[in-house]
């Protein structure tokens, strides 16, 4: 049983505004907050078993150990230009801002192959837009894909369905390591 949604955000600001979403969808859940990988670090072992890390616009990497202990999965919501799918733009690459951007609602395993999208939006930016509000409709819209899934993300299934992922759809088993 989901008992625990580990929080890992950007800001302390983001925590309590994302929690009160889920738990509108699950009124027993706990919530731990987490802003950098050693706050992760102090979470209790035997709290990981019950529990989902929810990465929400956070530039933070999850130790593999970590991820391993969650019982109900690792996922991360984040933004990114759509000519650069999952990586930031270099800064000699292009003189322009990019006009799409992509939010997306990604699972976190330590095994690319297996990671999956379970959300996906696209935004466009209307020329003329200033870099302060560019921020704001990108996050905006990486809000509104967070709420759509809320009810999913503070619900009982151990895997995410996937709209975007490999052809192999299982966890690997601790054989197929090896």
């Amino acid at each position: 049983m989901l008992k625990t949604i580990i929080l890992l955000t950007d800001t302390v600001q983001q925590q309590r505004p994302l929690a009160s979403l889920l738990r509108e969808h699950n009124r027993d859940l706990t919530f731990c907050s987490a802003l950098r990988a050693s706050d992760l670090g102090a979470i209790e072992a035997d709290v990981l078993s019950k529990a989902r890390l929810v990465s929400f616009a956070a530039d933070v990497a999850a130790p593999e150990k970590f991820l391993l202990r969650l019982g109900y999965g690792a996922y991360k919501f984040y933004a990114a230009p759509t000519q650069y799918p999952g990586l930031p733009p270099a800064p000699d690459e292009s003189d322009e801002d990019p006009r799409c951007y992509s939010v997306i609602a990604q699972s976190m395993t330590i095994w690319p192959d297996f990671k999956k999208v379970v959300g996906l939006e696209t935004v466009t930016i209307p020329d003329g837009t200033s870099d302060a509000e560019r921020e704001r409709m990108v996050f905006s819209r990486l809000a509104h894909l967070f709420w759509q899934m809320s009810g999913m993300i503070a619900g009982e299934a151990i895997d995410l369905p996937g709209i975007i992922e490999s052809s192999e759809n299982r966890r690997p088993a601790p054989a197929m390591m090896n």
